[in-house]
């Protein structure tokens, strides 16, 4: 070539318009040439300063549809309007670019699919490290389309559907010595005062020996998880006075439970908390209401996400059991304006 048309191109970009040109040029005139001295692709790619492959479909995106007749013989001429005419149609196609940069998918599959942390506790933790994050619903939306590595059912609230085991009814019945949750004063649901605890159990494996003792207080979400050397009455009130020395609790007005036997005895209990409320009310949910003391379910669905059913608690140290409640207290909430437990439960305590 007798002038410089070495086109400066950076690997993994797009060729711009005046870049099409100068190829049409230098492959135009190519053309025109006798066949003996007429250079290959492969060369005139190489002078360019292009991939082969780059230049190869270039030519066959803007080869014109009809041939030009140049003396007595037919040339299919590159066009650089045809080729940009293609581009331009295939970026209006493509719709608009996705909010979630590749960097942020890696980063999204470390702490999802390795740290176990949710959709929206890995949006907040990346943009504490500088991420210009999108709405956590365009998070799930595009898990739901499978485009950032991470699948439906590989996050925590996005769970496998799971078949229920066909059971026999079993009757429960309430404690006919404690309080009902209809007893419960309206001021303990709207969640206005620190002090109101739910409480609960996590069982062990059949076989296996332990469990957990769960609670939580209502306003903050702040959870608390005790190890407990079997799920029976002694070592709930165990439990609770081990709480109450190392004084975990803070203040305790009242706490919900469900009819568990391990809970049954609500004298014990108070008895128990004694040091920190002499007037302790303890309020049990009605038979299969769950729903009735949600915050600690919440938390039981947390703990079965790093200790599934089939767990022998026995088998698990306290060192693993406190890091997951510093994990799960760790967690930014919708419900607390972005706040963690800890950050709400050490704000107001």
């Amino acid at each position: 070539m007798s002038a410089n048309y070495t086109i400066h191109h950076v690997r993994g970009h797009h060729l711009r318009f005046d870049q099409r040109e100068t190829i049409a040029i230098v492959y135009n005139d190519n053309l025109r040439l006798p066949p003996g001295r007429r250079k290959s692709q492969n060369q005139l790619a190489r002078e360019l300063g292009l991939p082969k492959s780059t230049f190869s479909r270039e030519i066959s995106r803007g080869r014109c549809d009809n041939p030009t007749i140049f003396a007595g013989r037919t040339l299919w001429e590159y066009s650089e309007h045809k080729a940009q005419d293609s581009v331009d149609e295939g970026n209006r196609n493509k719709g608009c670019p996705m909010k979630v940069t590749n960097r942020m998918a890696l980063r999204l599959q470390e702490l999802i699919l390795r740290g176990g942390c949710s959709p929206n506790h890995a949006r907040e933790t990346m943009v504490a490290e500088g991420f210009d994050m999108p709405h956590t619903r365009t998070i799930y939306n595009h898990i739901e389309h499978g485009d950032i590595g991470i699948c439906h059912g590989q996050t925590p609230y996005h769970p496998k559907a799971r078949r229920k085991r066909q059971e026999k009814p079993r009757r429960s019945y309430r404690n006919p010595r404690g309080l009902s949750i209809e007893c419960r004063p309206e001021a303990v649901d709207g969640r206005a005062r620190l002090g109101h605890w739910e409480m609960d159990t996590v069982v062990s494996a059949q076989g296996g020996r332990g469990g957990l003792l769960v609670l939580t207080e209502r306003k903050t979400r702040y959870s608390l998880i005790e190890k407990i050397k079997a799920v029976s009455q002694d070592e709930i009130v165990a439990a609770i006075r081990r709480l109450v020395r190392r004084d975990d609790l803070g203040p305790v007005h009242s706490i919900t439970t469900d009819n568990g036997g391990e809970f049954a005895n609500h004298g014990e209990l108070r008895k128990a908390m004694r040091r920190v409320n002499r007037f302790l009310k303890v309020y049990y949910t009605h038979a299969y209401a769950a729903w009735e003391k949600g915050s600690v379910e919440n938390v039981n669905r947390h703990i079965r996400r790093f200790f599934p059913k089939g767990t022998k608690f026995n088998l698990v140290s306290r060192n693993r059991i406190k890091e997951l409640q510093n994990f799960i207290n760790s967690i930014p909430r919708a419900s607390l304006k972005g706040k963690s437990a800890n950050e709400s439960f050490l704000l107001v305590r």
